[in-house]
């Protein structure tokens, strides 16, 4: 276990190009320095990011540079493939999953019929975890993902959509001039948030959202007719639960740094249009790390 977690904190820094699906590389150039840095030099909370689901993303593939940002705000960031039980969970002050997937799914399935990655027993184990004062970052992309974390997210009130959203035009722009920013301390001060295709959840009442849709939306229904989106349709929110704290964000590629397609176009907070994911995902860590809003708010 050792090994892996020194594999994949050297892989996170390193920022290795490892082709992944849909023609996605990381990016090599990708700039994960932090002027500002959180917390000194590995001395911030303690992060694990989740392999052990059949995750998409994970340290040593396309998030290692998420792996780095983090490092480079001073947090510990660490692999994890144990088993969920309390004690394994009670090693990390912030437990990240990112697009986990059910191997169980049979391969010719529907994407939007996909299933639990996590057991009913895991899902209670992390749920307690949170309770207790834990924190839980789930990030839920377009289908498949979205069904492999519904089970889990729907433990929190959160309710994931089976399918994928659309914008026309394509490009994903949340900005508080579009109204899909959505001001608050996690948010205030930011330009514009940049997306790449994923998916779309309703929120329990007692969440604050944070990426919000409008009706220039439209939910890809797979077996049914398209549906416009509204209001409360969000790509992100926060929600404190007992001693805890949870956030749901329903696109991963946004947080990371990644080349798409021949062309290699950059798809994350390597884009330059993405102005505000860098700090935007920093603030978010933060206050599942702490609790509190992070002390500059509007720097990327």
């Amino acid at each position: 276990m050792q090994r892996i977690m020194r594999f994949a904190l050297a892989a996170a820094l390193a920022i290795p190009a490892m082709p992944a699906l849909a023609q996605q590389v990381v990016d090599p150039d990708a700039d994960t320095k932090v002027a500002d840095p959180a917390f000194a030099a590995g001395k911030g909370p303690s992060v694990m990011v989740d392999s052990g689901h059949g995750e998409f993303q994970t340290l040593a593939t396309d998030y290692a540079p998420f792996g780095a940002l983090l490092t480079h705000d001073g947090y510990v960031v660490r692999d994890f493939d144990q088993p969920i039980s309390a004690a394994s969970l009670a090693k990390s002050d912030v437990l990240v999953i990112v697009d986990p997937a059910n191997p169980k799914d049979p391969p010719n399935q529907p994407k939007y019929q996909s299933t639990s990655a996590f057991t009913p027993e895991e899902i209670a184990t992390i749920t307690d975890r949170v309770k207790g004062g834990g924190a839980l970052l789930m990030i839920a992309d377009h289908p498949p993902y979205a069904g492999s974390l519904r089970a889990l997210a729907a433990s929190f009130g959160f309710e994931i959509e089976m399918y994928a959203a659309q914008h026309v035009p394509r490009e994903e722009f949340f900005s508080f001039a579009n109204g899909g920013l959505v001001d608050g301390p996690l948010t205030h001060g930011l330009p514009q948030i940049q997306t790449f295709y994923g998916a779309a959840f309703t929120a329990p009442a007692a969440a604050t959202p944070l990426l919000r849709f409008d009706k220039s939306w439209t939910m890809l229904v797979t077996d049914k007719p398209p549906r416009p989106m509204s209001g409360s349709d969000l790509r992100g929110a926060t929600l404190s639960v007992g001693k805890g704290r949870v956030v749901l964000l329903a696109e991963a590629g946004a947080w990371s740094a990644q080349l798409f397609g021949p062309k290699k176009r950059p798809m994350g907070f390597n884009a330059p249009s993405a102005e505000g994911n860098k700090r935007f995902i920093r603030n978010v860590v933060h206050w599942l790390a702490t609790g509190a809003a992070p002390a500059v708010e509007a720097a990327k």
